[in-house]
């Protein structure tokens, strides 16, 4: 799987931190700025916009809080980014909501709940384990959100 991370000064440390776990487990992982930080907003363009190309499957973008990068992040059409602060939320973000990009906080995740964080998200698939009910909700609803897209920015091209 491709990831692409990247992270503002706040969050630098935790998005290395994770980077380095994935790679040893063999995550093919593009790290965006990885000799320095860079401004939260310029990390949010990069993820999104990399899982947006459809060049990456995946996206983590860090900042002080997560929230600055998940804004920017879910402002691009097909990236959806979940500020996440425990295992449980990022593992639950890519079943019921499918999300591409998890977004985290360095002020507020260390470094193991971090690459647990990642790990759980990244090894999560869309609607696994939920029940045939719930299922056909969730699918509903992500139909609903494509169709809202489509009336934002227009028709897919």
């Amino acid at each position: 799987m491709k990831v692409i991370m990247a992270a503002d000064q706040m969050g630098y440390d935790l998005k290395n931190a994770i980077r380095d776990d994935l790679r040893q487990r063999g995550y093919e992982v593009y790290d965006v700025n990885p000799d320095a930080p860079i401004l939260y907003q310029d990390a949010a363009k990069a993820v999104a916009g990399g899982v947006q190309s459809g060049e990456y499957e995946r996206g983590i973008a860090i900042c002080g809080t997560g929230m600055g990068v998940s804004i920017i992040c879910n402002k691009h059409r097909g990236v959806y980014a979940a500020l996440c602060e425990s295992v449980y939320q990022a593992w639950r973000s890519k079943v019921v909501n499918n999300t591409n990009v998890l977004c985290m906080g360095g002020f507020i995740i260390g470094a193991e709940m971090g690459r647990v964080m990642a790990r759980k998200w990244l090894e999560a698939e869309y609607m696994e384990g939920l029940d045939p009910e719930m299922a056909e909700i969730v699918g509903k609803e992500a139909a609903e959100l494509v169709k809202f897209e489509d009336e934002v920015f227009g028709p897919k091209k």
